[in-house]
């Protein structure tokens, strides 16, 4: 009896310490959980300010700028080409004629938006001016032209047009399947089962893809425009980037990150791997039944 009696004490420390190492082991895995989760929330938010970020930059039209220095003369439209500023929608183009020439009307590329006149001083002393007038001409991409437009208007032919119906439709795609994935990742915070945090980092990888697809088509487009189609891109302008395409990189660096976070965190967790009974019942096997 004092035999056993002599041998409690240390069962009784034995029990205490298996039993705090579980009680730590769970608080690990239970913080690492919730750290897991407010990670993926963070990225859920992150995704949807890149659905915003991503109708800025494929709404507005700074994508690339063609400068032009103090005019190139273009002698399909007779004028001296100055700037231009494009987006995946629209084109904005400056120009200036003087006054006294005789510019002749090409199959109009644009939509007048207004003209301003002013007065350009062409020697050092001011004693001769010389007015000139300034155009400044927007229209949005006509991508179905007819046939007789494409053979008469100097700015299109078949391949860029083909360069600017992709570009629009996987915006519109892209734009399409982020809504979509920021749906998904709303809904693996009320259902926690692995497969779903799969899913929405899957749809984010091809949000992110998509995003890719358009700066490559858009890059590859520019460098068309400078070889074969000179009123578009003249030959001695120099082009760069707008804040539109600073955006488009950012919502792809954006929806990539959340699909790293969400597939790397997708791991099962059975048994007493899961944080808590909710879990672990959420990653069982599940047989899909009809």
């Amino acid at each position: 009896m004092a035999h056993l009696q002599t041998q409690s004490p240390s069962s009784n420390s034995c029990a205490s310490s298996a039993v705090s190492v579980v009680s730590e082991r769970t608080k690990a895995i239970r913080d690492q959980y919730y750290f897991e989760r407010r990670l993926l929330f963070f990225c859920t938010i992150l995704v949807g300010v890149a659905i915003i970020v991503w109708a800025v930059s494929i709404s507005t039209n700074f994508w690339f700028i063609i400068d032009g220095g103090d005019g190139i003369w273009i002698n399909e439209t007779k004028r001296y080409f100055l700037k231009s500023h494009s987006g995946l929608f629209k084109l904005c183009r400056m120009a200036k004629t003087n006054a006294s020439s005789n510019a002749v009307t090409t199959p109009p590329p644009a939509v007048l938006e207004g003209d301003e006149v002013t007065t350009q001083v062409l020697n050092g002393t001011g004693a001769v001016h010389q007015v000139v007038k300034m155009y400044r001409r927007c229209k949005y991409h006509d991508v179905f032209p007819s046939e007789a437009k494409v053979k008469g208007d100097p700015m299109l032919d078949m391949a860029i047009l083909n360069y600017t119906r992709t570009e629009i439709m996987f915006s519109i795609i892209s734009l399409c399947v982020m809504i979509m994935g920021l749906f998904f990742s709303i809904y693996t915070f009320n259902n926690p089962r692995y497969t779903f945090k799969r899913l929405a980092g899957g749809i984010h990888f091809i949000s992110a893809l998509s995003v890719f697809v358009v700066i490559e088509i858009l890059m590859q487009s520019i460098d068309y425009e400078k070889e074969f189609l000179p009123v578009v891109h003249p030959p001695n302008a120099t082009h760069y980037y707008g804040y539109s395409y600073m955006l488009a990189w950012t919502v792809f660096v954006m929806n990539l990150t959340a699909g790293c976070s969400f597939m790397w965190y997708s791991k099962k967790r059975k048994g007493d791997k899961a944080p808590n009974e909710e879990v672990a019942m959420a990653d069982e096997p599940t047989i899909i039944g009809r």
